[in-house]
Formats: structure tokens, sequence, C-alpha cells
């Protein structure tokens, strides 16, 4: 491809990954390049020669060092918390909760206050750099073979040291870029890498303890220039086994809910190329953004693809592209329509980048985007074009493929990768229809139906609610709501009443709390199964007796069960009155209460995988 009036950025230092990037610089190394076992080494030659010189000339004076970017950090931040009206702490158990949210708008000011000094320009391309840096080691960790815990927890880790770097990339973005402030220094670098890890962690924790998710019981100010915050959970919910079940599952399905999906999603792409039509589930959808945004879903994807390209798609020496401006991307486009899919328009491709801008009026009006997802009104996943200040556009690397994906993935559901403004009135309906067309717990039904065949156990599904408190034809007793399913496990003598539900992972502290409101409010989820399971116990021998088992003794126990796709936060609490296991450990589950000869494994109780700690 070809791009006039625009510049690669290229990944020199400090972007380059001998160097180190946003999540390890000032953990291993220091500015001068020595390792932390030479920097003790020599602070004791440091220390012995002082001694020699006061014991023969105490006139001579000791040596001075220049700071280091953490002492830089632990000063800076003493006046940043003075200044948010926290104080410089430490903080205990009644007072810790008030004020992580404090410590985090102190990090994030210190941050602000640093980039006001620096050219903004220089910080977005280190910044992008590191980025795409810990993006490409996550992807990396999570589709390494075999698969394994330590992978997980090395791709989790990643993807945190990614997020750091993109809130240092968001905050840059915001700030005048005039072109007449100081080139940043290794020293500025490495201080903005220390308060944005500082910044992601404590905003994190800030958040869930806001929605009461969890509970700080001490925190205090470093000389480090870091905070050490002690976090437990708020029982009962376990957050910290939840997050710990979350890794654990990459082991077994890699990115959560989506690798089969994305290799559907990505030949969809690959027939669009070839200039096939809009498959026709998604033709409304099309027809919808050329109504409300003058572009189709193939000039949206075509757009993607061009921006995956131009930003260097797998190059790992550059951090992005900046184009001169708005002007300068157009005549890109245009420049290079040869090169993509042949079902797009020159007009509708360019209409489509405009919309993949993160404009200055957007990033200004927004809160920095944590975990907000699509509730978002605009992101770096959604509008991988960031605008700055002096007009110019920025693309950093990985950003636009990873915002195809999530588009995908959405568009599939009938969903958006952000929130959908109120005059884009056409799309809300399309999608609206296509999420009532997809239903996806009727599919997750048939999954459900299928596992339980591959049993050989005893069992029924949709069972419908009883008409009039009659017996059902099913299952012989009267039940007042429709059962998903109900499972005889003979050799353990128990009904298992199923209940099936698929719902996304929630990352959100919000989310988070709105799915447990979901299971534990009155009338919730909770109850609706527990009167599922009265139904059943009013006559289990009964119940036996339809699908084929006999109960003459009338020892069956009737127990209910959740059976979810992922992971749920509701599963980790400690009063919680059913089980829970996901789809695919579910004949394990009932394996290991029928067969003696399968060990008792702990699927049904994810509660005990983890411990609360310290963060």
């Amino acid at each position: 491809m070809t791009f006039d009036s625009g510049q690669s950025i290229v990944s020199a230092t400090p972007f380059d990954e001998p160097g180190p990037s946003p999540a390890t610089v000032s953990h291993e190394t220091h500015p001068g390049g020595a390792s932390r076992r030479q920097r003790r080494r020599q602070k004791l030659r440091n220390c012995l020669f002082r001694r020699q010189i006061v014991r023969h000339d105490c006139l001579v004076p000791s040596p001075s060092y220049p700071p280091t970017a953490r002492d830089l950090v632990f000063d800076s931040l003493k006046v940043s918390l003075r200044n948010v009206g926290v104080g410089r702490g430490p903080w205990d158990a009644d007072t810790a909760d008030a004020a992580i949210g404090r410590i985090a708008d102190a990090v994030e000011l210190d941050i602000r206050n640093r980039l006001d000094d620096l050219d903004v320009r220089e910080v977005v391309g280190w910044a992008a750099g590191g980025m795409a840096h810990w993006t490409d080691l996550q992807f990396r960790a999570r589709t390494a073979v075999p698969k394994s815990l330590a992978r997980a927890r090395e791709a989790q880790a990643h993807s945190e040291n990614a997020a750091a770097s993109g809130l240092i990339l968001e905050l840059a973005a915001r700030q005048p870029a005039d072109g007449r402030r100081l080139d940043p220094s290794w020293r500025d670098f490495e201080a903005l890498a220390i308060l944005a890890h500082e910044l992601w962690r404590w905003r994190t924790v800030a958040d869930r303890v806001a929605a009461q998710l969890v509970t700080v019981t001490g925190a205090r100010l470093t000389k480090r220039g870091t905070f050490d915050v002690q976090v437990s959970d708020r029982r009962p919910f376990r957050m910290s086994q939840f997050e710990d079940a979350y890794v654990r599952r990459m082991v077994d399905d890699g990115p959560l809910r989506g690798a089969g999906d994305i290799a559907v999603l990505q030949a969809l792409v690959r027939s669009l190329k070839s200039g096939s039509e809009i498959p026709a589930e998604l033709a409304a959808i099309d027809a919808a953004l050329k109504a409300d945004r003058a572009h189709g879903l193939v000039d949206l994807i075509a757009a993607q693809e061009f921006l995956i390209e131009v930003s260097g798609a797998e190059d790992g020496s550059v951090a992005g592209y900046r184009f001169s401006s708005r002007e300068s991307l157009e005549n890109a486009v245009r420049a290079n329509m040869d090169q993509l899919m042949p079902a797009a328009r020159p007009d509708g491709v360019v209409e489509a980048c405009r919309h993949l801008i993160w404009t200055q009026d957007l990033l200004q009006a927004s809160p920095l985007q944590m975990l907000e997802y699509r509730e978002s009104v605009g992101r770096l996943y959604s509008r991988p074009i960031l605008e700055l200040s002096d007009g110019s556009l920025f693309v950093p690397r990985n950003a636009p493929g990873l915002a195809r994906v999530v588009l995908l993935q959405r568009v599939f559901e009938g969903t958006w990768p952000e929130r959908v403004p109120v005059h884009d009135a056409t799309l809300s309906g399309a999608l609206e229809l296509r999420r009532q067309r997809v239903r996806p717990i009727a599919g997750f039904e048939a999954d459900l139906r299928s596992t339980l065949a591959s049993t050989g156990l005893p069992f029924v599904v949709g069972v419908l609610q009883s008409v009039a408190g009659t017996p059902s034809d099913a299952i012989g007793v009267p039940v007042h709501a429709e059962i998903d399913a109900v499972v005889i496990a003979v050799h353990s003598r128990t009904i298992w009443v199923l209940e099936a539900k698929d719902l996304a992972v929630p990352f959100a502290p919000r989310r988070i709390r709105s799915e447990l409101y979901k299971y534990r409010r009155t009338g919730g989820h909770v109850d609706k199964l527990r009167a599922k399971v009265e139904d059943i116990a009013a006559d289990p021998a009964q119940v036996a007796a339809r699908l084929g088992t006999a109960d003459q003794a009338r020892t069956f126990a009737v127990r209910g069960l959740f059976v979810t796709r992922e992971p749920t936060p509701a599963a980790f609490t400690d009063d919680r009155t059913h089980d829970f296991v996901t789809l695919d450990q579910l004949p394990k589950l009932l394996r290991s209460r029928t067969d003696p000869n399968v060990a008792t494994t702990d699927v049904a109780d994810p509660c005990k995988t983890a411990k609360s700690g310290s963060v």
C-alpha cells in the first residue's frame, strides 16, 4: 500500500524489545542499566567508601546521587495525595475503603501533571509501542501449545501490562499537542510506567469497592513510589476465586466465548475479500448502517482491514501510523481502494473511517475507559483511530485488528462495540431484531440436551409448565414453571433439576454486581430454581418412574444445579443454595456421583479453588 502525508512510528528506543517496556520498566533495571544486585553491591561499596573517608578525613563530604524515577514518583505522589484531600496515610481498615478511590485520583493527577510538561506525540508513540508489544506477548501466551496454568497466568499478566500502557496512551491523547514541550527522557518514561500500573491496579480496586465486591483492609505509600494495599473479598461473594476461575478457564478454552466463533468470523472476512456479498442474516444491519451512517458493513470491515495494514499489522518494529490530518487519511484510503475488498465503495470506506475516529470531543467528554466495554460512548477497540489535539490522527498497531474481532462478535450476537447513539434508531432496531432471532439460550439448551445424551443417564429436557395444576406428562408431578432439564444420577440416588444459563462473563464491577443481584434477589434465579426443586421433591419416586428408574425405597434426593457455559460470579458465594457447573464439566460431575470408580472432584464446588489475599 502507498500512503501520503503520513508517518510510520517506528518502535526504536525506548520502544524496542531489549529495553524495558511500560510494565517491567523500573522493576528489573535502572536508568543506568545496572541490575538490582549490581546496585546493591555498588551501594555496599559506597557505604564502605564513606566509612573510610569519615575515619581518615571527616572534612571530605559524602558523595551525592541523582534521584531515581521512583524517588521522584514518591515525592510527587505525596503532593498529589495532599492535593486530592486524602493525606499521606497510612490508611487502616476503617478508612481504606473510602481512601482507595482518592488514591487512584492522586495517581491520575500525577500522570496528568507530568504529561503537561512533555511532548505528547512522543509519549503517544511510546505508549502505543508498549501496548502493541504486550498484546503480542498476550496472544502468544494464550495460543501456546501445550496449554498450562502458567501460560494462562502469563497471558493475564501481559493483558494487564497492555492495559496500563493503554491508560497512558489515552491520557496522553487528551493533552494539548503543540510541539513546544520537552522531549521525554528515559526517566520520564520510567515514572509514567510506574504510575500507569498503580492507576490500573487501584482504580480497578476502587471500582470494585464501590460495587461492594471487595474491601480494602489497609493501604500505605511506600518509598518505591507504589502503594501497598491489602484487599479482601467482601463475603459472601469471593471475587478472588472468580478471577482465579477465569484464568484457569483459559487453560481449557483459550480466550473465553469465541475461539470457534472467531474462526467463523475470519472466514466471513476472507469471503468478503473474495468479492462475495454480505450474508443474508446480516443484511438488515448492513442496510441500517447505510441508512444511519452512509456506509455498509462491508465498507466498515474494509476500513478496518486498511487500518490493520497501515498500522503495521504483524510488524513488531512499529508502534503505529500517524496521519497529519483527516484529509490525509481519506486520501490514503482512496489511493489504496484497489487493494481493499471488491464489494467496498470508496465513499463508504471513507465514511466508515470517520466513524472509527475517537475524536477529541469524545475523549474529553469520557472518563478513562477501564472495563466499561460496550456501555462506553467510545473506546480504543471501537474507535482505533486516536485524534490528537493538533488534528493529527494516530492508529496504534493491533488496535484495528482487535476492533474488528470485537465488532464481528458483537454483530453476530446483535449488539454493538459501543453505546449506539439515539439518532442511529434504524441500527438500534436492526440489532434488536438480530438479538431476538439469535436467542443464544436456545442454542445452549440444544448443547445441554446433547451433553446429557452423552452420559447415558435417564433425563428429560424442556418440561413445560403444568396446566391448571395437573401433573406433567413428562415427569408425572405438577410443575409451576418450565424446567430446562431433569436427570437422574442412579448410583448416587440423586435427581438433579437443571437450570441452563448462557451469559457472557462479566468483567466490569457494575456488571458483576448486577449478575449477582439477578441470582440472589427475591424471586431471582436462585428462588426460581428452589421452587422447581420443591415441585420435583413432592414425589421423587413418581418422577424416577416416569424416567424409567424405580425408587421403591423412596431414597432419591432432589438437588438443584445451575449449568452455565462459562464461570459465573454467583457460583463463588459462601451461602449458595444450589450447585454450579460449566457445561463441559457436567458429564464429569454426573459420573463422579454415579460411578464409584471415578474419583470425586470439586467441579460442583468452584469456591474451593482459591483464597483471598493481598493485591
